[in-house]
């Protein structure tokens, strides 16, 4: 009990020192917050994927049941930084603030029938760029999403990432899928065997990542999905 008012106390003072504000209105929230119910609701444009398996124009493969975005990317926007500081700005909280966003648009699309088989494969990161960011930006949100949803979370050591592949950044769609061939790796085949996995990513533009994700999930697992906050 001491120890839990001490905590109590200390957030309270650290909320005053040091103020959350929402990243897009500037209007001091509760802790770790950093978006306001508002701004969550009208700041950012929606895929539109209500009860759609994907975005219009995207063609996905057999063996992927379901591709969900929460919102439309708007290069140079308030979207795109809030993302840059979750990804690099150390904004954990952030993270799953935009997972529970993403699990409620998750229960509103119902194409994807969430079970007592359905688990969260957060995007694997390396161990080097774990190491050096501190977190893995997937798993925050994955989180989040967990805390609306009843699903579980599969072990980071189950799947992971083999390489740590150069930055996408300027790649055009061919050479993003030449560069995340063979990055990924089951190593506990038992925590996807036959279940419904959905693969949670922050930001998806061409879908190189996911969809190798999920390729390399196809002969154990039951149905695969992806979902991430925006599509750029």
């Amino acid at each position: 009990m001491i120890w839990r008012n001490i905590k109590r106390l200390s957030l309270d003072i650290s909320e005053v020192l040091f103020p959350v504000c929402c990243l897009v209105c500037g209007i001091r929230q509760g802790c770790q917050h950093y978006l306001c119910e508002l701004c969550l609701d009208q700041a950012f444009e929606p895929a539109g994927l209500e009860e759609k398996e994907s975005m219009e124009g995207v063609v996905l493969p057999d063996w992927l049941s379901m591709q969900y975005i929460l919102w439309k990317y708007d290069k140079g926007g308030y979207l795109q930084e809030s993302m840059h500081q979750l990804k690099y700005g150390g904004l954990t909280g952030l993270g799953y603030l935009l997972g529970q966003r993403l699990g409620y648009g998750l229960i509103k699309n119902q194409v994807f029938s969430i079970t007592q088989k359905t688990v969260l494969l957060p995007v694997p990161l390396h161990p080097s760029r774990k190491r050096r960011r501190g977190y893995n930006q997937a798993r925050c949100i994955a989180e989040g999403v967990a805390s609306v949803l009843p699903v579980k979370i599969i072990e980071e050591r189950a799947v992971v990432r083999m390489r740590n592949t150069k930055t996408q950044t300027g790649f055009n769609a061919e050479k993003r899928k030449k560069n995340m061939e063979g990055v990924f790796r089951v190593i506990d085949s038992c925590a996807v065997q036959d279940k419904d996995v959905i693969i949670i990513d922050d930001v998806i533009t061409t879908g190189a990542t996911s969809m190798e994700l999920a390729g390399i999930l196809r002969k154990t697992a039951g149905n695969i999905g992806v979902a991430a906050i925006a599509r750029a």
